[in-house]
């Protein structure tokens, strides 16, 4: 008898502990059932704060259905998402409006998982609302400050598909006016994921080209053995394979703008010929004798040290001063991190459900490096729609073990070596898929490409 009143006390002494649990939590714990209708059969005291209600009114003074809760304009979208999860046995994270006695507008971020009955049906879902109101105020008030300065920022901005505002991007706006009123050829240089063919583009549709064909190449992804051909076309019957007359990049270009991205990639006796074609000598397409001269203007873009291949032979000096008239150097995302919030909201465009990143999050962002630049910024953001999580890569500390006794070593080996082993680690960790690797590396497809080629890890 001693023994169950024990566990009578016990039993006692735990449902009052879980009652008094509920009532502080900061929020409504609920059970909703997979009845056709989304019944309520639980909620806690939490209830009263976020909805106005007792919690025996919702489930005992009358039916209540979760769709009473939901503002009316979400609510379909929401069950949509919450079956979704469910359905691949996943917790659903969601943010939406409900309908409350105690505020006009309240917002909530319902976080649930279902519940399944032994041959895998969905027979309920529990879960644990919070309020979010505070959080889409303060958004709302930071969509409002990015608009301020938007507004502000187009006023004085001709080159609305650049977004920023920064010191060191207005720099660039005021460089890309004057190369726009210009015919000079251009070098747009800056590390990968910093916007080199965005930028181009944008000269290119500000200058008096417009409405001419924008060519935009991409030189590290054409075959040595191809260059040729490609660029200045083919007289039918040159090859095997030449059925017909087909045009190169140059024809294609002409009147307008050819874009060489990787520029540092084309071979030197190829520079010679396009350095001709380019200064007045013209060109011949591929088996044929007629000479063609092109109108076009050449902006160009790499993320090497242009200076360093000249110096090691890559790179013709009279093709780099032919094609280096105007240089364009653009600043990293680090260097312009008051930036962030504005790109985060371009590319959150048309997506208001999703809520904007809080400010402990976007200090986050403020500390990261960002080595893929705002490509690397953009790749998060299209994570976050999907997750709800802001997941920056976490830095690693590296330790070099250097022999001193080796005078030949030098820094440039170091780094090379170490890039070398990362790629060839991410290509083994992603089962060489070249997509995954690049996005988990930060940098696009082509530069990864062509480091595979660099380092023969193909």
């Amino acid at each position: 008898m001693k023994k169950n009143l024990f566990l009578d006390s016990r039993l006692g002494c735990s449902r009052h502990k879980e009652s008094a649990l509920m009532r502080n939590l900061p929020g409504m714990a609920y059970r909703i059932l997979n009845d056709g209708l989304w019944s309520i059969d639980y909620v806690s005291e939490g209830c009263l704060k976020l909805f106005g209600e007792e919690p025996y009114r919702l489930i005992c003074d009358k039916p209540t259905v979760f769709a009473n809760l939901v503002h009316e304009d979400r609510y379909s979208g929401i069950i949509k998402r919450m079956e979704e999860a469910m359905n691949l046995r996943k917790p659903y994270k969601i943010i939406y409006r409900i309908n409350s006695l105690t505020e006009k507008d309240k917002w909530i971020w319902d976080q649930g998982e279902g519940i399944f009955s032994d041959d895998g049906k969905i027979i309920a879902a529990v879960g644990f609302m919070t309020d979010f109101t505070e959080h889409k105020e303060m958004e709302h008030e930071l969509r409002q400050e990015i608009l301020r300065l938007k507004s502000g920022e187009n006023k004085a901005n001709d080159f609305p598909e650049i977004i920023g505002s920064s010191p060191a991007i207005k720099k660039i706006f005021s460089l890309m006016r004057q190369c726009a009123g210009s015919d000079a050829n251009i070098i747009v240089t800056g590390e990968s994921g910093t916007g080199k063919e965005l930028v181009s583009r944008a000269i290119h549709r500000k200058s008096n080209r417009n409405g001419m064909p924008f060519v935009p190449v991409n030189c590290g992804a054409i075959p040595e053995n191809l260059l040729e051909s490609e660029f200045f076309g083919c007289a039918k019957g040159a090859f095997s394979g030449a059925t017909s007359t087909r045009q190169g990049i140059l024809d294609r270009a002409d009147c307008g703008t050819l874009f060489l991205d990787e520029i540092g990639e084309i071979a030197p006796a190829m520079q010679a010929k396009l350095l001709r074609a380019i200064e007045g000598g013209g060109y011949t397409a591929v088996g044929s004798t007629k000479i063609k001269k092109p109108d076009i203007r050449i902006i160009a873009a790499t993320n090497k040290n242009l200076q360093d291949l000249v110096n090691s032979g890559k790179m013709r000096e009279d093709f780099y001063y032919r094609i280096n008239v105007i240089p364009i150097s653009l600043p990293p995302l680090r260097d312009r991190l008051e930036d962030i919030p504005l790109l985060i909201d371009h590319f959150l465009k048309n997506r208001k459900e999703v809520p904007f990143p809080e400010k402990n999050k976007l200090s986050a962002m403020g500390k990261h490096n960002w080595p893929g630049n705002v490509r690397e910024l953009q790749n998060i953001i299209s994570r976050y729609v999907i997750t709800g999580e802001i997941s920056l890569p976490q830095s690693k500390d590296t330790v070099f073990c250097i022999n001193s006794g080796n005078k030949n070593l030098r820094l440039k080996t170091i780094l090379k070596d170490y890039e070398k082993n990362i790629i060839k680690e991410a290509l083994n960790q992603s089962g060489s898929n070249k997509t995954k690797t690049a996005l988990y590396l930060g940098i696009d497809r082509r530069t990864l490409f062509s480091k595979i080629k660099e380092y023969k890890l193909g």
